[in-house]
């Protein structure tokens, strides 16, 4: 669903500057249109310059905004603050409006619409109510560049926002090395041994035949020696991660801000009329 996003400008130029830059982030020119109430401004819906009276022109020029308008929100129950976008076009603005498609490309164009110079209309119109303005009239004149310039010279109110975001820092964290160890141990184990033993003994007796025979016994000496088996185990694991946790931390901070005081001064009520105040006596 297209959705038309307004931008509000002090000037022409200002409102076709910012044309250009959102051209540059990708959006097209064909969903952006100027409206102005310019006599020099090719690019105004108010239509080239030519020899026409002023207040034709800007009969013509509020026309066409209007007509724009009612092809956007229709011929009744238009919102209040469409009058407040042709007060600013009146007083010498200009709008840029940007039609665009997808919903999630609304914020970026809003946002690239600030970034340009667009102006907070409510903001603006704060400001008119403080000179008198009470809604748009459209049978009242466009200003002339004399009272555009002197409106220009009005004092701003600024409001300072704190805008508290987060980034990620490090702050340290744990290495873990696996690496072989070598440890002396001491075991102590019991070996047995096997000797041959050879005994003579003195014998005195008569011999018999089995003595004369010729024979051999053979005896063989043995000996345990250590045989050393190492079998590994795993005795313990060492399991490595991260958990997160969350606090919240309160930032402190001030603001700063303009507040416009508008202080009506009395007249003269005589020379406000016209009469010629009497001259002061001095006595001689």
């Amino acid at each position: 669903m297209s959705q038309t996003i307004i931008g509000v400008f002090n000037t022409l130029q200002d409102a076709e500057l910012a044309q250009t830059r959102l051209e540059t982030e990708g959006v097209a020119r064909t969903n952006m249109n100027v409206h102005a109430n310019d006599m020099s401004a090719s690019t105004s819906v108010s239509g080239d310059a030519t020899d026409r009276p002023a207040g034709e022109h800007h009969e013509g020029a509020m026309a066409r905004i209007e007509h724009f308008f009612k092809n956007l929100f229709g011929d009744h129950d238009q919102p209040e603050e469409i009058g407040h976008y042709h007060e600013a076009v009146r007083r010498g603005g200009a709008l840029l409006t940007v039609d665009v498609i997808d919903e999630s490309s609304i914020e970026r164009v809003r946002d690239a619409l600030y970034a340009a110079g667009a102006i907070d209309i409510d903001t603006r119109v704060e400001q008119w109510r403080s000179t008198g303005y009470s809604g748009y009239d459209r049978n009242a004149p466009a200003y002339t560049a004399d009272e555009i310039a002197a409106e220009r010279q009005a004092f701003p109110v600024v409001k300072e926002s704190v805008e508290v975001g987060k980034r990620e820092v490090q702050t340290g964290g744990v290495r873990v090395y696996s690496r072989v160890t070598e440890t002396p141990v001491s075991e102590s184990v019991n070996l047995r041994e096997e000797h041959a033993n050879i005994e003579r003994r003195p014998v005195d007796r008569p011999a018999t035949v089995a003595d004369l025979k010729e024979g051999f016994v053979e005896i063989r000496e043995t000996a345990e020696q250590p045989v050393v088996a190492k079998t590994a185990r795993v005795v313990e694991e060492v399991v490595v991660g991260k958990e997160e946790t969350n606090r919240t931390e309160t930032i402190h901070d001030t603001v700063r801000g303009t507040e416009v005081e508008v202080e009506r001064t009395a007249g003269n009520r005589d020379v406000a009329d016209g009469a010629v105040p009497p001259a002061k006596k001095t006595p001689l």
